[in-house]
């Protein structure tokens, strides 16, 4: 992973963040973006920084296109490339679908799936102009099997999976792997 930079999506808690960490330990230059916590995301790079990782906290909204299309190209301007992207923001809404309401649903899928498309559709340009890279896309057991009261997260998933086998079809041709974990 040396000389890789790569961008973790909701790098500031939980599953983002080890896996911030994990880049980094492995010698990548990680970009810890974070939607609405500056403070923990600055944690999570102080952690990697004093395991003598190199890290950078980043904000960027991912609902809207232009300022993911931004980013990474802040991102490329300040640290040469984009090798590595791992899509692990997402929301969820546990509540019943009786009571779930038309717009937690779309927040959902629009955080979980749109999100993922408009990082993709920012990073694979320059991960295609690299001669490749690696897209990862956070993906949920849930996608198969389903989850009481959870109806909005499992159908996210179940589109994640969808569009990374396409993504991966499609973009393998210019080097980029796409996979879902």
């Amino acid at each position: 992973m040396e000389n890789k930079v790569a961008i973790v999506t909701g790098a500031s808690r939980g599953i983002g963040a080890a896996i911030a960490k994990k880049l980094a330990s492995l010698g990548a230059t990680v970009i810890v973006n974070y939607a609405g916590s500056r403070e923990k995301a600055e944690t999570v790079v102080k952690e990697i920084e004093n395991a003598g990782g190199k890290a950078t906290a980043m904000q960027c909204d991912i609902s809207d296109f232009n300022k993911c299309s931004e980013f990474t190209n802040d991102v490329k301007d300040r640290f040469g490339s984009i090798d590595i992207l791992v899509n692990n923001a997402g929301i969820t809404t546990d509540v019943s679908f009786f009571d779930m309401t038309e717009e937690e649903f779309v927040n959902v899928m629009n955080v979980n799936v749109n999100g993922i498309f408009r990082w993709c559709k920012a990073v694979a340009p320059i991960m295609k102009d690299n001669d490749g890279g690696s897209i990862i896309n956070t993906s949920s057991m849930v996608a198969t099997f389903g989850q009481k009261s959870g109806c909005s997260y499992a159908a996210s998933k179940a589109a994640v999976n969808g569009l990374t086998k396409s993504l991966a079809k499609e973009l393998g041709q210019y080097g980029i792997r796409v996979n879902a974990v």
